[in-house]
């Protein structure tokens, strides 16, 4: 693991146990055993460090969930998917997730640009995009249709971390809450 890698990971760690203000680029640095300067060297800033591990952790969520949207068919299969493997992605990744979710409730969330954001959400926009026009989902604004399903997801996230459940109970809760999610939206005509 190089040095940058090896002050993103550091400051992932850190950053979900004590929090944004509470961690210290010294800290970060220190525990990753790397000078202060090069910590600098790679990241100017404690926002340029926060947004960039940001940054890369939507990158690695985005390609798992594009892995797992390649099979689906029907439009509703890959909405389905896209609910899994975000759910199946948090799991496997908690520290990830709730990096992503404090990022997503601070103020460092108005530092990312709207043409990143817009990057970031467009593939999922269009897809509900196509539903709509399939008829297949309500017509409703895409942006409030990307609101519930991330916040679906976080919320079923929070409620399987929070309880012991077999690798067959979460996928039963993870298709049963996707059932549930589905009927809300689904267009009724």
């Amino acid at each position: 693991m190089d040095k940058r890698e090896k002050l993103l990971q550091t400051a992932l760690e850190l950053f979900v146990s004590r929090g944004f203000n509470d961690t210290p680029t010294s800290k970060i640095a220190k525990a990753a055993g790397i000078a202060t300067g090069t910590l600098f060297y790679f990241f100017p800033t404690k926002d340029e460090l926060i947004v960039s591990l940001y940054l890369k952790l939507k990158a690695q969520a985005a390609e798992s969930i594009h892995l797992a949207l390649t099979g689906a068919k029907s439009t509703k299969q890959v909405i389905k998917a896209y609910y899994e493997e975000s759910l199946k992605w948090s799991l496997r990744n908690p520290n990830e997730f709730s990096f992503l979710a404090q990022f997503s409730n601070s103020p460092y969330l108005k530092k990312i640009g709207g043409h990143e954001i817009s990057v970031q959400t467009a593939p999922v926009l269009q897809l509900f995009r196509s539903a709509i026009g399939e008829q297949q989902v309500a017509d409703i604004d895409v942006d409030l249709l990307y609101a519930l399903i991330s916040n679906q997801v976080f919320g079923v996230n929070q409620y399987l971390s929070s309880n012991e459940f077999t690798a067959d109970e979460q996928q039963k809760i993870i298709e049963h809450t996707f059932s549930l999610f589905w009927k809300m939206i689904e267009s009724r005509t």
